[in-house]
Parts: C-alpha cells; sequence; structure tokens
C-alpha cells in the first residue's frame, strides 16, 4: 500500500461515515484485535532478534514471551487497547528499550521500531475487518 498509515486510517474513518461514533464495546473489539495483531507481530520480530532457547527462564520469562495486549491497568475505558511488555517478574519494557535504543556501551538494533512498521498493515487489515462486521450487524 503507498498511503501512510494515519491516511489509511483516515480513509476507513471517512468511507464508514456514521460509525465513528460506536460503542466503547465495539471500540473495545476493534482495538482489541488490533492489538492482538501487533502483539503477534512484536513477539514474532522479538524472537527473530532477541530470543536464547537456551536461557533458563525459571526465575523470569523470555522478553519475545512477556509481550502482552489489553487494556492499561489504572486508565479509563474508553475503548483503547495497548501492547507492550510485561513487568510482572521483570520490566521487560526497559530491557527492550534498551535493546531497541541502545546505550553508551552497546548500539541499538531497533528490533521494536521495525516490529511496529511490519504490524502497520496487518494491524489496519485486522481493525477493518472487525469493524467491518460491527457494521454488518448494524446494517450500515
Amino acid at each position: 500500500m503507498d498511503d501512510d498509515f494515519e491516511t489509511q486510517m483516515n480513509k476507513l474513518v471517512h468511507d464508514v461515515g456514521g460509525i465513528v461514533n460506536i460503542s466503547v464495546d465495539d471500540r473495545q473489539k476493534v482495538t482489541k484485535v488490533g492489538a492482538l495483531a501487533m502483539q503477534k507481530v512484536i513477539e514474532e520480530e522479538t524472537k527473530k532478534s532477541h530470543f536464547n532457547s537456551g536461557r533458563d527462564t525459571s526465575k523470569f520469562e523470555h522478553l519475545a514471551d512477556s509481550v502482552t495486549s489489553g487494556r492499561l491497568a489504572g486508565t479509563r475505558i474508553d475503548g483503547t487497547s495497548a501492547v507492550g511488555f510485561s513487568t510482572n517478574d521483570v520490566n521487560h519494557a526497559r530491557i527492550a528499550r534498551f535493546l531497541n535504543d541502545g546505550t553508551i556501551k552497546m548500539p541499538g538494533d531497533s528490533f521494536y521500531d521495525q516490529a511496529i512498521e511490519t504490524a502497520k498493515e496487518p494491524v489496519f487489515m485486522a481493525e477493518a475487518a472487525a469493524l467491518a462486521k460491527i457494521q454488518e450487524k448494524k446494517g450500515l
């Protein structure tokens, strides 16, 4: 696709007209599907770049296994979904940032930035399909 992600999303909103005013529950369904698509891509890209299958995971899980999606705790319920790294056993988000951006002693490899770029089309397609289902049910 030649258009950038924002242009595609704006076109989708324009094409579907009144669907912009969907309920929070419907919005959650759409963003959840997109978040799951993004989570899958981030997991795959993280496994390609930063996965050591021989590492002991009894204390904490692999970075690629810590990718999670859903509603952020402590935020208002507005239908949005987030994707990121878990901080349950260790701050995987911090580790991912160091690996992606680098440090003074280590250059970054931009694996996360590349994963986000790779995920744009699958996320858009998944969200468009979910939105089309909602429209179909509403007869739009």
